[in-house]
């Protein structure tokens, strides 16, 4: 080894308080980002898995032209369903099941007040494998769709509220409830009123069936779900949707998926992402990530101001040391070289520290899981976990904060005039 290394390392040991300190602060920095970053690559998976799983599907087939057009009636892109179709979009490798959907918007009334809506209707057995958390938003009380049903729906907690109805199993409680309160007792049906894509007007009773809840206030508000079969007969699209919705095997791989289901479905369609159906959702999730972005680069800012205030106390208290060296002929570059190496051998000390305690963290907390509920979310839990490219360039970052703060205090070392250290 270099003898300006060893005389390096040397001075490393030499005051291991100071040392320690610095190295505690690399190591705890570089742990915090890495805990901080698993969990919430575990937030994003949650929420990614809970957006497709309950709802929206990994992947979305339209009619070409569908998302660009969204301020257009959407039922203007219906297309024929049937096994054929179903079959062709399952064949595709990495794809795990299809359904059918036809989404729609309206006006729904309970006899005396109405309110306009936004429905779904589903292939009940089919949404099944599509969204397998689907009926994990339904309310205390609610029975789910099935797939002989043909009248029932399921409707946001809000828009059932404010036109007083509740699924069958609720309305025992809220008859109870209304003794008291003096309210009216709640209804059980709602009446849809829909139009087809040539405008012709079409209404149908519904029987409420289960209350769901969600995230989006706006979502419980107007939300209906009802079987596909009571929503092609409202607009007067027998056998055909305006969506299939698609599973797949691996979130990891859904780009190559989608490439090849597109082409599969040709030119006449168009396969979305769930970020590009859902761009609200993706719009938060990218903000969350740049919020621990942020966060990430205070911590190793704070790192080096720590690690470029002990190495300037270094070269305070080593004054006269570096004037000896100064004086019998070392070289202010290796005077500059010896501070800037401390730093790095610092720096990669602690890194190794750091990276080594948060993986260990974050292995735990992967192991045992980190329970998460929230309303809207079913509940669960959040595996942490760390991507060895974004460790890595973790890692490498530390060590650059702690080179960079070691070039000025090295510089000033460089710097001194032999004859005033001496005098120091």
């Amino acid at each position: 080894m270099n003898i300006l290394y060893q005389v390096a390392v040397r001075n490393v040991f030499r005051n291991r308080r100071r040392s320690l300190f610095t190295l505690s602060a690399i190591a705890i920095g570089l742990a915090v980002v890495l805990i901080i970053t698993a969990v919430s690559n575990a937030f994003y998976r949650f929420s990614i898995e809970n957006a497709v799983n309950v709802k929206i599907g990994a992947l979305q087939i339209h009619k070409s032209g569908y998302l660009s057009n969204v301020s257009l009636n959407q039922l203007s892109f219906h297309f024929q369903y049937g096994q054929e179709l179903l079959r062709k979009v399952e064949s595709v490798a990495g794809v795990k099941a299809a359904s059918g959907r036809i989404a729609f918007r309206g006006l729904v009334s309970n006899g005396r007040n109405q309110a306009l809506f936004f429905a779904n209707g589903v292939d009940v057995e089919r949404e099944q494998k599509v969204c397998p958390r689907w009926l994990g938003t339904l309310t205390e009380g609610s029975q789910p769709l099935l797939p002989s049903d043909t009248g029932q729906a399921m409707v946001g907690q809000e828009l059932a509220r404010s036109l007083n109805v509740a699924p069958k199993g609720a309305l025992i409680r809220s008859v109870v409830s209304s003794e008291t309160s003096q309210q009216t007792e709640p209804g059980e049906f709602l009446n849809l009123s829909g139009s087809s894509p040539q405008g012709r007007q079409n209404a149908i009773d519904v029987q409420v069936k289960a209350t769901t809840k969600s995230l989006l206030p706006l979502e419980e508000k107007r939300s209906i779900t009802l079987p596909l079969s009571a929503a092609q007969s409202l607009l007067g699209l027998t056998g055909e949707v305006t969506e299939i919705a698609v599973a797949v095997h691996d979130l990891d791989h859904l780009e190559a998926v989608q490439q090849r289901l597109q082409a599969a479905m040709g030119s006449e369609f168009e396969v979305s992402l769930w970020s590009d159906v859902q761009p609200f959702l993706r719009d938060v999730l990218f903000r969350q990530k740049v919020l621990i972005g942020i966060v990430s680069f205070i911590l190793f800012i704070l790192v080096l101001f720590v690690i470029a205030n002990t190495m300037t106390m270094a070269v305070f208290e080593r004054t006269r040391e570096i004037g000896t060296m100064l004086s019998v002929g070392i070289k202010k570059n290796q005077i500059q070289r010896i501070f800037f190496s401390e730093a790095i051998f610092v720096g990669i000390i602690g890194a190794l520290a750091g990276l080594l305690l948060g993986l260990i963290v974050v292995l735990v907390l992967k192991r045992i899981g980190i329970p998460f509920g929230s309303e809207g979310f079913e509940e669960g839990m959040l595996y942490p976990f760390l991507q060895v490219p974004f460790s890595c360039a973790a890692f490498i970052a530390a060590v650059f904060c702690a080179a960079l703060a070691g070039l000025f205090p090295a510089r000033r070392a460089s710097n001194m005039n032999p004859v005033d250290a001496l005098r120091a």
